[in-house]
């Protein structure tokens, strides 16, 4: 159920807040001051007029993607308690409601589970980009939650009455397992049903991976021929699980899921759209450039396999003891070794044998007869069809060549790999109708592609920037 909020505009001269005709009537029978006094007092009486406390989310400001989470009690003599999950006692400081250009409510005394973010330290001498002071944005009808935001870096405060006892911050640990059961699979989404033009049968999907280790949200999702990127600071509480701050499409937000334990999945909550949490092998949205940085001159060479790729890549090793490597080529450009006048490779300035480039023999797999050198192979033409941004289809073409050391017939040894099956097998293999999943990832500053398979992502290889 949509909440309904009244915005409290406070001038100097007048105050709303929630009230029926006849309190609208009072207040504006007394004069300004005692009007604003009127306000703060009832300001008051919301925030200390609650059993259990208030469920206090703090989202940073200054452009920060960090949120706290903890449980605060307001109390009449104006002091605050804060309880938090790291920290084990309660925090005990004061607070006060001031009025300036609005009302405001200002924490006046240190406090390690929220003021922290605002005090200068050694590694950041202006803060965390957190706020002591907040202004006063809206109060639900029924006075269940309050908005607030910081005066200086615009975090937003807001506190949600506790209908319970919420001191345990143990029972917060089911939420955090909830997900870790859900992730069944590499990649995390969340499925649209309502909303958005979606329905249950035709959901839209967006690539939402969820880590309680992380305490992250990375989210990434094509929508209406736009990609859309971005990570947001993950946080549990004793009903379920939230972002920082909202992912905005179009005019919906995305921030609160909670658990339905009938049908085990995380389900978005607090929003105008409907969806759910649901995993799969492969990523549901398709990252834009990849295609074309990989086409761009590239030489990867094959790291290691694993599933299918191994079964069938081992028998073609084990078949051709001549072949070192394999090397996948984007308009490879044809490495040719120099020699001096004796006969001699030279070398380069990091003692490797220098070469000079050759003809460009476009797109392939080459199969290396050394282990460093790309210098003599066997070399199987091939497209590489873009089936989208970061999917890719190769077929194999006509016009497979070998190239051997000065003096030796190259024939026999194109023959005896152009007719061995198990190298057949493995070409074919990589020339599926299904296509790959190429993914970029740095391994000590490294570069490395892997390649998924779309028939089965539990078959795949690694290759490297070579």
């Amino acid at each position: 159920m949509k909440i309904r909020y009244i915005i409290l505009f406070v001038l100097i001269s007048f105050g709303l807040s929630s009230c029926d005709k006849n309190d609208f009537e009072n207040k504006f029978d007394k004069l300004p001051d005692e009007r604003i006094q009127l306000t703060m007092s009832e300001y008051k009486d919301i925030l200390t007029d609650s059993e259990f406390g208030w469920k206090m989310t703090y989202s940073l400001g200054n452009g920060m993607e960090y949120i706290v989470y903890n449980i605060a009690h307001f109390n009449k003599d104006n002091t605050v308690s804060v309880k938090s999950k790291s920290i084990e006692d309660a925090v005990v400081s004061e607070f006060k409601l001031i009025s300036e250009a609005d009302i405001e409510l200002v924490f006046n005394t240190f406090n390690e589970n929220l003021t922290v973010f605002s005090y200068p330290s050694a590694q950041a001498p202006d803060g965390y980009g957190g706020d002591i002071e907040f202004n006063f944005v809206s109060v639900s009808e029924d006075k269940s939650e309050v908005v607030l935001e910081g005066k200086v870096y615009k975090g937003k405060l807001k506190l949600q009455k506790a209908d319970r006892d919420l001191s345990d911050f143990s029972s917060i640990q089911k939420y955090i397992n909830y997900l870790s059961e859900q992730r069944v699979e590499p990649h995390m989404n969340l499925a649209i049903t309502s909303g958005l033009g979606a329905t249950e049968d035709n959901p839209v999907v967006l690539g939402m991976d969820l880590s309680s280790m992380a305490t992250a949200c990375d989210y990434n999702f094509n929508y209406k021929d736009k990609f859309y990127t971005g990570r947001k600071m993950l946080y549990f509480d004793h009903d379920g699980m939230g972002l920082s701050t909202p992912i905005e499409i179009e005019n919906y937000e995305i921030q609160y899921f909670t658990y339905n334990e009938e049908k085990s999945r995380y389900e978005l909550a607090n929003s105008d759209l409907e969806g759910y949490l649901y995993c799969t092998k492969l990523p549901t949205y398709f990252v834009p450039g990849v295609y074309d940085e990989i086409m761009n001159h590239y030489s990867l060479k094959l790291r290691s396999s694993f599933g299918k790729a191994w079964d069938t890549y081992i028998p073609m090793k084990q078949a051709n003891i001549v072949i070192k490597n394999m090397v996948i080529c984007t308009d490879y450009k044809q490495r040719i070794p120099l020699f001096d006048e004796d006969g001699n490779p030279i070398l380069d300035s990091a003692y490797n044998e220098d070469y000079e480039f050759g003809d460009h023999l476009g797109e392939g797999l080459l199969f290396s007869f050394e282990r460093y050198t790309q210098f003599y192979f066997y070399f199987v033409p091939i497209e590489m069809v873009k089936l989208n941004e970061d999917r890719v289809q190769m077929k194999r073409l006509s016009g497979e060549f070998c190239v051997t050391k000065k003096g030796t017939d190259p024939n026999p040894i194109a023959e005896s790999i152009k007719n061995n099956p198990e190298f057949n097998a493995w070409v074919d293999y990589l020339c599926n109708d299904g296509g790959w999943y190429i993914r970029r990832t740095v391994e000590n500053g490294l570069i490395d592609w892997d390649f998924i398979s779309q028939d089965n992502p539990d078959d795949y290889f690694i290759t490297r920037l070579y």
